[in-house]
């Protein structure tokens, strides 16, 4: 019998790919298996060393399509586990990760958990970091996997060291309980490019199915966020387009129509802070061609 299943989506990361599934097989569970869902261009020497070797543990697919929901969806639909891990390619995880995830699971209502992220390295195409300090502290400090609800803005700090429940919670160590993910309707496809806030956006729907999620700092990794492979933005053009596009996507699937205002306005000031900080006025361009698609996909996808 199957307790969980680790799901890894990866795209052209094999050597950090090999890394992680090096460190997740030494301490794995009798009862947990891998899953390898590669979206790569070629398959990876090592990898598929690695796979032939373990290949009762180990259980790799080669798919063609592209997009981070897409893999997630299709690791899902092989898993055996009544529990899915999903951790990025790019990670370190302790030595207990995987039993530090599933032990949440005893408690009633339980339908994801969210572990502790210590983040090596930081993204280049991102906000302003003083941008996220300020917006956080308006809505409070000390605060974890919180989803103010005027804007839709998020408060991560997944790098806490409490225990709590949360909103939301990483794409790079995160966990659910199958049957509620499957329940919720498992990932958005529409969320595009980056993928920001597809995990958001299930954590929702598992929440308003009557789930509780969880943050466990003790299910901890590192997550190395390396530039290449993965879903990573190749210009800055393509960051703020698909950012915008998945905020309003996410905003408009979520949140009561009135807030729009207050979500335009919030959406603004972060555009213009980070075309400020830049000093690059195409930001605004680029960000808004993206608010502008992310609302036609809301209008053309079926209603829930």
């Amino acid at each position: 019998m199957i307790k969980a299943s680790v799901i890894i989506p990866t795209y052209n990361r094999g050597k950090l790919l090999c890394n992680t599934l090096k460190y997740l097989i030494e301490h794995i569970p009798a009862d947990t298996e891998i899953i390898v869902v590669d979206q790569s261009d070629e398959v990876h020497k090592e990898l598929a060393e690695i796979v032939k070797n373990h290949c009762n543990l180990v259980h790799y697919f080669k798919i063609c399509k592209k997009g981070l929901p897409h893999a997630r969806n299709y690791g899902l639909r092989q898993a055996l586990g009544e529990i899915v891990i999903f951790c990025d390619d790019d990670v370190i995880p302790v030595r207990n990760y995987i039993q530090n995830h599933l032990k949440n699971y005893d408690g009633e209502g339980i339908g994801g958990v969210g572990g502790r992220i210590i983040p090596q390295k930081k993204h280049r195409f991102s906000f302003p970091d003083i941008l996220h300090r300020k917006l956080n502290l308006c809505s409070g400090a000390g605060k974890t996997g919180v989803i103010r609800r005027w804007d839709a803005h998020l408060i991560d700090n997944f790098d806490a060291t409490a225990k709590t429940y949360i909103d939301h919670l990483q794409g790079c160590n995160m966990s659910f309980l199958k049957k509620a993910l499957i329940q919720a309707g498992s990932f958005d496809e529409n969320f595009g490019g980056s993928a920001h806030l597809e995990e958001t956006d299930a954590c929702l729907r598992i929440r308003k199915a009557g789930y509780k999620i969880v943050f466990d700092p003790n299910a901890e990794l590192t997550h190395l966020k390396d530039a290449r492979g993965g879903c990573r933005a190749e210009s800055y053009r393509e960051w703020f387009y698909w950012y915008g596009h998945n905020n309003m996507l996410f905003f408009l699937k979520n949140f009561r129509h009135g807030l729009f205002p207050l979500f335009a306005i919030s959406s603004l000031i972060q555009t213009l802070l980070s075309a400020c900080k830049r000093c690059n006025p195409m930001v605004i361009a680029w960000a808004f061609s993206g608010y502008r698609a992310g609302l036609k996909t809301y209008k053309s996808s079926p209603s829930p």
